[in-house]
């Protein structure tokens, strides 16, 4: 071997490690900026059937409900297209005594994650009391609790006593 083509060969290894690194450090901040990009696309714009208000805060003030059945309605973005959920929920007692959903994907991967959320969320709203519901990231679906939790708001304006 030529001792020549040693320096050759240790420079071509470092300039080899270096664009790993940069091309590892380059993944990294585009994985973390999508993550960002898809928060930032987060927004609803609430509508009811009984109000057109737009809903923010925390269920938690709410304390004195109306028995009855109540239904709102959501609309959330996503990386596949503005979406719509209609929630309605059946207080009874002071708890939710039933919920059920209704839901349009646009896109597949939309379709693919409301289903799972509708599969599970139940589990955590029926036998509640609306003050203490606040879904978090139901079955990987955040969107689409995000929209579940912003209908949810405007039920429990509507169900105040």
């Amino acid at each position: 071997m030529d001792s020549s083509q040693t320096p050759t060969k240790a420079i071509i290894g470092l300039v080899v490690v270096v664009l790993l690194v940069v091309a590892a450090t380059a993944a990294v901040i585009a994985s973390g900026n999508n993550k960002d990009s898809s928060a930032s696309q987060t927004s609803s714009t609430s509508s009811s059937a009984t109000s057109t208000s737009s809903s923010s805060g925390s269920t938690a003030s709410v304390t004195n409900v109306k028995d009855g059945t109540y239904t709102a309605s959501e609309s959330y973005d996503t990386p596949g297209g503005v979406q719509d959920i209609k929630v309605t929920l059946t207080i009874a007692g002071g708890a939710v005594s039933d919920s059920s959903i209704t839901q349009n994907a646009t896109a597949r991967e939309d379709e693919v994650y409301q289903s799972a959320f509708e599969s599970e969320y139940k589990a955590a709203v029926v036998g509640k009391k609306i003050s203490d519901i606040s879904l978090n990231r139901v079955a990987g679906a955040s969107l689409t609790t995000e929209g579940f939790n912003t209908a949810l708001l405007d039920i429990a304006k509507q169900a105040q006593a």
